[in-house]
């Protein structure tokens, strides 16, 4: 279904607005041995307003109290021919007679005098820096020639003269780091060399490797922006732009091959910005959610997932109580598991969904950006070790690490050093864009397609929410079945939330000199920090409502692959996705402000447009975009675990907190128990501040292998109750639940849940899907009664399931261990444990009401062995999934597992017996007749076999 736009949701933006231009066209030059990627200019290209308007940082109105910095060369040679700037239109809404009072001084400080001073030294060092990045250009990526171009700036010969510790040491070290130390005096960061404790030669040789090595990844990884320089020179734009400056100019088009190009034409152009338009995943109760959901469950073998694990994760305040050191995100402890388990967990499900469907087991390619940041790239890698790949195998993961770049201040580009360690710098990661260029730079996009992979949903790390029922795989259906570029999971948002918003961009651009006019349309991302850059108001889809008209950008995405390498070859924009400086924050203990340069990858849908030439493209096929949206319920997408929660704050504030995230998930899962006929107290019952105290009404949490789509869970649970304060965890995949009341806790856990672990031959052990191998639980009209949970122990979090209880019944399955329950009650603090190969049964006891009799079974004497009941799965009309229960009576062995493994030895030894009597019986004619031995033993072993299980009591 098609959601509508409300009238509030469409936003008008002039010339004078924020705009999203077009790409240029790239060419690719020969650079070290590989391809560089230098984006050229070419007749009738962007101007110099449409290509500066290129980022969505980049829209905030140019006060009148600022002029544009005319003398900054816009292309890559000073023969380039003026461009004409296209004069800014009036708004409609404002007369062009109307008189317009002077702005203030921009700029992020308090006082216009320190904003001008700050102002003046940005514009002094982008006058310096324009030539020196338009030479670095030049040089194709050709050290020599690089190496010479910063020799001759005047701030490096001065800084080699000075014959200080580190100029001293340039001549004696490699080519290469010699240049990069070069590259930042040029880029104006002498104070960072100069911070040096010591004279040594040979101490200073050792103390700028880091320094090198962070340098040598700016280069690499902006080498299209000039590198180390350009890094510079774009972060300083972006600032510079902030206090009033012009927009930024490393977008506009750059010849390469040193050719005079013809000046482009003036562009003028104006934005719309609607709601988007796409399917809506609750719409006619669910029918569309599965039949999407089965189109990306059939898509499974040619799909990927790619996870930015790069973050800092700050705000999450994580340590390790060992060593006392920083933790990344991705380490955090949700619900029992790190939150990369969990993303891998939801994966694994619906792979074992597909193996149930179709009977084949896929192994689906992970592609993980990690970073230097906290160590998260030692930390992940040590992890997945120690976890053994998840038994996913090594080969089915790629690592790439994304690059620490320097923190920019406002003080004239001024690069923050830390501590007080030798040439130290403040890093931390260039934002999650930087992943399509670093996939494509490290060959994580060639790996994939020789996978076979043509597909792929991304998913952030610090949002457990997003693998709920049909989301993740109706997404991959719909991007999968109409070959779509990019797809965004949105839903609703809240007024004022600190999250970007999903917009549909059609904008009308008019040549100035031939009057043609071109227009374009995509979904795309406005970050919540420049909204009211771009116009947009955040205000009520309805009035007095609280959600914002324009929907949520969750960061939960569908890629085409061969699509976003193609964006991201097609133009800085595409390689360098919605870049942006934040000056929010102090940088430094003095009050200046500054910020790193961050990308966002969903904007890599700013480059992924469809063209309308001269007239605009009616509003119905506006669906049919290389971009879509598709909505659903908010927290069956997204609620973040990405902040600590502040104990001071009151009224309590849980947004992108683990504690309202794991309250989310109560609230999912009642949503699911009430289609299962399961009864449940509230999630949460009175205010936050009770929550908080007390914790939620209940806790369901299941292995989401038991569905992941909620159509097969809730054929697997059905009826029965979930006591006030209670607990019931599921680990496990093949469970009937039939009438099961719980008060207090009950925990199921199936050590092996989809089948067994084997050794590959290089000794790595890999899950291998077996439903024959996987532990199995029944419970019939089942009543758990215990004490359960201590709410108030110490030491209680409840959101990392650390939780103390009073009394619990634990159900443990080993291997392919089964337990059934059936009509009993089970009081008090109890535990079983099933060993592999072995079946519990619990009943009633015929002589004393309320007592329970155990039966056990060896699984392997019994007649075809186990498993004794197995779910089928078949798919029906319109995305339908029907369950069937194949189950065969057989008998037990034993009161006890001790008296069962008698039994069966005493029956396997009586057999064995009387096969040995019939063989003797049978021999001696045979010797009569034949005058040799004859052979029947293999007859008779069969016959003796079946004869092994015994007849139920």
């Amino acid at each position: 279904m098609l959601v509508t736009a409300p009238a509030a949701a469409t936003v008008t933006t002039g010339p004078g607005r924020a705009r999203l231009p077009s790409p240029t066209t790239p060419r690719a030059l020969p650079h070290g041995g590989r391809k560089a990627l230098l984006w050229g200019g070419s007749r009738g290209g962007p101007s110099r307003e449409r290509a500066a308007t290129s980022i969505a940082a980049l829209g905030s109105t140019r006060p009148a109290a600022r002029v544009p910095l005319r003398s900054i060369p816009r292309g890559r040679s000073g023969r380039r021919r003026p461009r004409p700037i296209a004069p800014a239109r009036a708004s409609a809404a404002e007369p062009s007679s109307a008189s317009v009072p002077e702005p203030a001084v921009p700029g992020v400080y308090a006082t216009s005098e320190e904003n001008d001073a700050h102002f003046k030294s940005q514009r002094s060092e982008l006058k310096r820096l324009a030539p020196l990045r338009e030479a670095l250009l030049r040089c194709d990526g050709d050290l020599k020639m690089k190496t010479e171009v910063v020799d001759a700036d005047p701030t490096v010969r001065a800084f080699v003269e000075s014959n200080g510790p580190v100029a001293r040491v340039l001549s004696n070290i490699g080519s290469e780091d010699s240049y990069l130390l070069k590259c930042a005096v040029a880029a104006g960061q002498v104070h960072v060399l100069e911070n040096v404790s010591t004279q040594d030669p040979m101490t200073i040789a050792n103390v700028i490797d880091p320094l090198v090595r962070t340098l040598r990844n700016v280069e690499t990884f902006y080498d299209m922006l000039g590198g180390v320089v350009g890094y510079q020179f774009a972060a300083l734009e972006l600032i510079h732009e902030q206090f009033g400056g012009p927009p930024p100019s490393f977008m506009s088009a750059v010849a390469t091959d040193g050719d005079e190009v013809e000046a482009p034409r003036a562009v003028t152009e104006t934005i719309d910005m609607h709601r988007p338009l796409g399917p809506d995943l609750r719409e006619d109760g669910g029918a569309f959610a599965a039949r999407a959901a089965m189109w990306g469950l059939e898509e499974l073998p040619r799909l990927a997932e790619v996870y930015p694990l790069g973050g800092a994760g700050d705000r999450l305040g994580l340590v390790d109580e060992t060593t006392g050191e920083s933790l990344p995100a991705a380490l955090l402890s949700y619900n029992g598991r790190t939150l990369i388990e969990g993303l891998i967990r939801d994966l694994t499900a619906r792979e074992w969904l597909y193996y149930k469907m179709f009977g084949h087991q896929h192994v689906t390619p992970v592609a993980v950006m990690t970073s230097a940041a906290k160590g998260n790239h030692r930390r992940i890698s040590a992890l997945m070790s120690q976890k053994n790949f998840f038994g996913r195998g090594e080969n089915s993961f790629r690592l790439f690490e994304q690059p620490l770049v320097p923190v920019v201040t406002t003080r004239g580009g001024q690069w923050v050093t830390e501590g007080g360690d030798d040439l130290s710098v403040a890093l931390k990661p260039g934002g999650h864009g930087a992943i399509w260029k670093l996939m494509h730079d490290q060959g994580v996009f060639t790996w994939l397609e020789a996978k076979g992979r043509k597909g792929a949903t991304v998913r952030q790390i610090t949002n457990p929410m997003a693998g709920t029922d049909t989301t993740i795989l109706a997404l991959a259906g719909v991007g999968a079945r109409e070959d779509k570029a990019l797809g965004f999971a949105s839903c609703e948002r809240h007024l004022g939330a600190s999250e970007g918003v999903n917009v549909l961009v059609e904008r009308r651009s008019r040549d100035a000199e031939t009057g043609d006019v071109e227009y374009s349309y995509g979904i795309s991302n406005v970050e919540y920090t420049v909204l009211e850059q771009h116009g947009i108001d955040d205000t009520p889809v309805d009035e007095g409502s609280d959600e914002s008209a324009f929907p949520a950008n969750t960061n939960v995405l569908y890629i085409g692959l061969s699509k976003i390498r193609e964006g991201l070859l097609s133009s800085p924009r595409g390689a360098f996705p919605g870049m942006l400086v934040n000056l929010s924050k102090p940088a430094m203990t003095d009050g200046t402000k500054g910020g790193r340069l961050e990308t966002s990858m969903q904007n890599i849908a700013d480059v992924l447009l469809q063209r309308s030439k001269g007239t605009p493209l009616d509003p119905s096929r506006w669906g049919d975009l290389p971009t879509f949206v598709l909505y659903t319920l908010r927290r069956r997408i997204t609620s973040s675990a990405k902040k600590k929660r502040n104990p001071d704050q009151s009224p309590p504030n849980l947004a992108q907190t683990p504690d309202g995230s794991f309250l989310d998930l109560v609230k999912n899962a009642a949503d699911l128990l009430d289609r299962c006929g399961v009864s449940h107290p509230p999630p949460q019952t009175g205010t936050v501040e009770d929550y908080l105290a007390n914790g939620p009404g209940f806790i369901f949490c299941a292995n989401p292998a038991i569905g992941p789509l909620w159509q097969v869970t809730e054929q697997k649970i059905a009826r029965g109750s979930i006591g006030e304060r209670s607990e019931v965890r599921l680990e496990i995949a093949e469970i009937e639940w039939a009438g099961v009341h719980v008060t207090g806790s009950l925990l199921v856990e199936a050590t092996s849940p989809l089948g067994a672990t084997r050794q590959t031959p290089s000794g790595a052990p890999t899950l291998v899907f077996d439903e024959h191998e996987c532990g199995r639980c029944r419970l019939r009209d089942v009543k758990v009664s215990n004490a359960g949970v201590d709410w108030h122990a110490d030491g209680t979090t409840i959101w990392s399931a650390q939780l103390t209880r009073k009394e619990r019944c634990e159900i443990r399955l080993e291997g392919d261990g089964e337990f059934d329950a059936k009509g009993v009650t089970i009081e008090g603090d109890a535990r079983y444990v099933v060993p592999a190969g072995w079946r519990l049964q619990l009943r009633p006891s015929r002589d004393d009401p309320g007592a329970i009799v155990e039966r056990w079974t060896n699984l392997a004497a019994i007649p075809g062995g186990g498993p004794t009941w197995n779910w089928t799965y078949e798919g029906g009309a319109g995305g339908d999934v029907r369950l069937t229960l194949d189950a065969r009576r057989v008998g037990h062995h034993g009161s006890s597992m001790e008296r069962a493994e008698i039994a069966v030895a005493e029956s396997r030894a009586a057999a064995a017996a009387a096969a040995a009597r019939e063989g003797r019986s049978q021999r001696a004619p045979l010797r009569e007749k034949n005058g040799v031995g004859g052979s029947v033993g293999g007859k008779s072993k069969k016959a003796s076999a079946s004869r092994e299980g015994l007849p139920a009591r």
